[in-house]
């Protein structure tokens, strides 16, 4: 896993390490335009506020999942690239970014919010056909830097962790992939006998044992139909955002706007039942595992924001 080591970031500062600090806001948490990228890789990796880097090498960056190019930008020379070729098993990959208190480095003490904002630019290619998992906003307490990894499959328990990933199908159309305490969970047939009990028993060292029947919970969709669908070959502005619910209540809310204009907003939504459990984290991800896809899917990233208030697609003012 590859370590982001200098880059210090506090409540409310907000330029990104990598990026032009002179367009800050005072709400913006971090900011990436991934310009710094023209000194290499690992200068730029170096100095920016990213934790984590899945797709990865052990030296950096990996040309055949994930890399820094200046063919193709929304602003400026250069964007992130994720090509998933077939060299790759055709996987994709993700970086991450959490609101470490000090050091930005894996393990850090978190600094949690009730409420966050995400946008990118994105570009997907004109072949494009489909991914597994998009962007993400997830959350855990403070000192429980990983649990929000590793529960698919589980029913939240209200205390361990709460996220909501913008996802798309094969034909481009987006919605909400959502787990939370309340959700619908599968039982019977296919879940059933020992693959049920395995996921069960593998929730039950996660604080989220099945209770009352085997059950296989995977993420419920939200959006209304037709959903919005994702152009292909040109850059597009996606902003996503969630905010927790009052412990114990029904009054969370997620929503995601494309080109600045809502898209899906979707309350009532139920997450946790401490006030400990805050968000923190975010995932620009184009999710891909071997078996997937049967082509390169490749998509571009730029102009990357992570905020506590509404962002919106243009630049802020000086």
């Amino acid at each position: 896993m590859i370590r982001a080591k200098h880059c210090l970031l506090i409540l409310a500062v907000l330029p990104s390490c990598s990026g032009d600090s002179g367009n800050a806001q005072v709400s913006w948490l971090f900011r990436e335009d991934f310009e710094g990228a023209s000194q290499g890789w690992a200068s730029w990796w170096a100095s920016a506020g990213w934790v984590e880097c899945l797709g990865c090498t052990d030296d950096g960056e990996n040309p055949d999942r994930i890399f820094l190019t200046n063919g193709e930008a929304h602003s400026g020379t250069w964007s992130l690239h994720m090509p998933a070729t077939a060299a790759a098993d055709y996987q994709g990959a993700d970086l991450i970014w959490k609101s470490c208190r000090g050091e930005q480095r894996e393990g850090c003490l978190l600094e949690g919010y009730d409420q966050l904002y995400f946008r990118t630019w994105v570009k997907l290619a004109p072949d494009h056909e489909r991914v597994h998992h998009f962007l993400a906003i997830e959350g855990t307490q403070p000192d429980r830097y990983w649990d929000a990894d590793g529960n698919a499959g589980c029913r939240p328990n209200g205390f361990r962790a709460a996220g909501t990933t913008l996802d798309f199908e094969g034909n481009h159309e987006l919605f909400f992939y959502t787990y939370t305490p309340d959700m619908h969970c599968d039982s019977g047939g296919y879940c059933s006998g020992t693959y049920a009990q395995s996921i069960c028993d593998d929730c039950a060292t996660r604080d989220m044992p099945c209770t009352d029947v085997q059950e296989c919970c995977w993420g419920n969709h939200y959006g209304e139909r037709p959903w919005p669908v994702l152009p292909r070959d040109e850059w597009v502005c996606l902003e996503m955002m969630m905010e927790l619910n009052t412990p114990g209540q029904h009054d969370g809310r997620m929503a995601y706007w494309m080109n600045d204009v809502l898209q899906h907003e979707e309350t009532g939504m139920y997450w946790r039942d401490i006030p400990e459990l805050q968000l923190n984290k975010v995932r620009l991800q184009h999710y891909l595992a071997p078996g997937d896809a049967t082509q390169s899917n490749r998509v571009w990233f730029d102009d990357v924001v992570v905020s506590t208030e509404r962002i919106g697609c243009e630049p802020p003012s000086l």
